[in-house]
């Protein structure tokens, strides 16, 4: 296995083949659990929209907890990082609010090689205790909340749990996880997982638990699913799978960052689908970099949660020309083909140095509760690795290459352990969290400002008889006005611009009428939207 710099898996990333579970067994229908499904929130993309003029959006920033960190470093097992890679969720079979996690430990000399799964629950989602458990004692005698320690089968990390309140007790909570054999460390065997024929190791690679409380783990099966290393499991609302993975294509002109730990290649977003979790099928590309991203800018995860309409999904962005990671809004219709709002991070990064000065890594899902949406990340102090340590990379064109290859991979040289060759430094961090409002993470706004005014229009929409509500915000003198339109682009009589009652004000179900009513004449429309000194986050079609 080559040493990528993160743990685990080649960089290769496979078309794919039907997988061949290392382990069989007959297996109930898992029911999905789509958490707030009647709570779900429509949102809008610029893809919505045939007519745009003085259109731009904006990104509504988070706010983060007052509390925050929320859990800091504090045993052997987690003091050079408590670190995301995981799962956090309100449990519906209990009421708490659960956490799977990442630990290290300072006392690595590789750090990536000693990432545990570790595990945290709380009452309210923000006072968190780490409970200690006799699943994974420290160092065989310390009561932990460690659930896989490296002799279970290597580093862990990319934990996806996932709950069926309604399936039998043994299957209650389903994990796929990436483990390690044999990265740094000389367990070479995943517990519980018979070998393949003729092997005496595991690979590195996707694995797949059951358990009835969600902290006694039992094998289940191996997945053959490669990855570059970050990737996301999530279950649909009809039963069947959807994954999404970083993969990598060699980096476009002005991408290439011969410091970075992977230099040569630009990381990307790719999806795959399966009908029961086992066999996968090929991947297809979710979100790549585009001209309107910064020269270096790549993808390592992408969360996408359901909404009314399509998903909303969190990205975080790897920019690595200064190895800082934030994250940024994105959306999508199918799951398939991605949009971004904006280039910008919803929730900014703090000064170097402070816990979440560095990095931001999101734990999966984003959780809504209470009228917010909510993210849980590890806030990491310092940077992806260390750009100043350029020394192999300078060897490597003295050598005078005819090129960068893509991949390529120089020896260790040295003590030089910050070096792009010999993997990242630990990613000291703490668990923190933040939130938005809901159904409010961005908005449609005026391009210029000021009393300027924008037009949003859409193509054809069946809604007759029925209600138009906006989620909107009008500032100062502001208001939301609308049209209704047929095929042939003229307005309706009695529901033109000048018969529209003009919005104005902060409301998620404001209602727009016209003197001719208030509910859509016809069946089929196009709507009209005008703004000025307006955020319009949504809009929604009911009786």
């Amino acid at each position: 296995m080559k040493n990528t710099g993160h743990i685990g898996i080649s960089r290769r990333t496979f078309a794919g083949t039907p997988a061949l579970p290392l382990m069989a067994a007959a297996v109930p229908s898992l029911p999905p659990h789509v958490p707030d499904e009647k709570e779900q929130f429509s949102f809008l993309t610029g893809e919505d929209f045939v007519e745009k003029h003085n259109i731009a959006w904006r990104v509504e920033l988070a706010d983060e907890d007052p509390g925050n960190p929320l859990i800091e470093p504090q045993y052997p097992w987690d003091d050079a990082g408590v670190f995301s890679h995981g799962t956090v969720m309100l449990d519906p079979t209990d009421g708490l609010w659960k956490m799977w996690y990442i630990s290290t430990p300072q006392r690595s000399p590789a750090p990536s090689a000693e990432r545990r799964l570790t595990y945290a629950e709380s009452k309210d989602g923000a006072r968190w205790t780490r409970p200690m458990l006799d699943v994974a004692p420290w160092q065989g005698r310390t009561p932990s909340n460690i659930l896989f320690d490296l002799d279970s089968g290597g580093p862990s990390q990319h934990a996806s749990v996932l709950v069926h309140p309604d399936a039998p007790r043994a299957y209650r909570y389903e994990m796929f996880i990436m483990r390690s054999p044999g990265y740094y460390c000389p367990y070479r065997i995943v517990k519980g997982f018979p070998l393949p024929a003729g092997q005496t190791s595991h690979k590195g690679g996707i694995y797949r638990y059951r358990s009835a409380d969600g902290k006694h783990w039992h094998a289940w099966e191996a997945i053959n699913l490669e990855t570059s290393d970050s990737l996301w499991f999530q279950q649909s609302r009809d039963g069947s799978y959807v994954a999404y993975h970083k993969t990598e294509i060699p980096a476009p002109p002005g991408g290439l960052v011969p410091y970075d730990i992977a230099f040569g290649g630009c990381r990307i977003m790719a999806r795959r689908t399966s009908p029961n979790g086992t066999v996968w099928s090929p991947f297809e590309l979710a979100l790549t970099p585009d001209w309107l991203d910064s020269h270096g800018t790549q993808f390592m995860e992408l969360i996408a949660v359901p909404q009314r309409g399509g998903f909303i999904g969190l990205v975080t962005v790897y920019h690595a020309l200064n190895q800082f990671i934030d994250v940024q809004f994105a959306a999508s219709r199918d799951g398939r083909r991605w949009w971004r709002p904006d280039r910008r991070a919803c929730l900014p990064l703090r000064p170097l140095g402070d816990t979440g000065g560095g990095m931001i890594w999101p734990l999966q899902p984003l959780i809504q509760q209470g009228g917010r949406i909510y993210i849980y990340y590890s806030g990491c102090e310092g940077l992806h690795n260390d750009f100043r340590s350029t020394e192999p990379a300078e060897k490597m064109r003295a050598s005078k290459l005819p090129q960068w290859p893509h991949q390529y991979r120089a020896p260790r040289l040295g003590n030089d352990t910050l070096s792009p060759v010999s993997g990242c430094a630990f990613f000291y961090g703490s668990l923190c969290r933040a939130w938005w409002t809901e159904g409010r993470l961005w908005a449609a706004v005026t391009a210029a400002g000021g009393p300027t005014e924008g037009l949003l229009a859409t193509p054809m929409i069946r809604a007759g008889g029925r209600r138009l509500y906006i989620n909107t915000a009008t500032v100062r003198d502001g208001a939301v006005e609308a049209e209704l339109l047929n095929g042939d682009g003229r307005p309706i009589a009695g529901y033109t611009r000048q018969d529209c009652v003009p919005f104005r004000g902060d409301s998620r179900t404001g209602m727009l009428r016209w003197k001719a009513g208030d509910r859509c004449p016809q069946d089929e429309v196009r709507l009209r939207l005008y703004l000025r000194r307006a955020r319009l986050y949504g809009f929604d079609w009911n009786a």
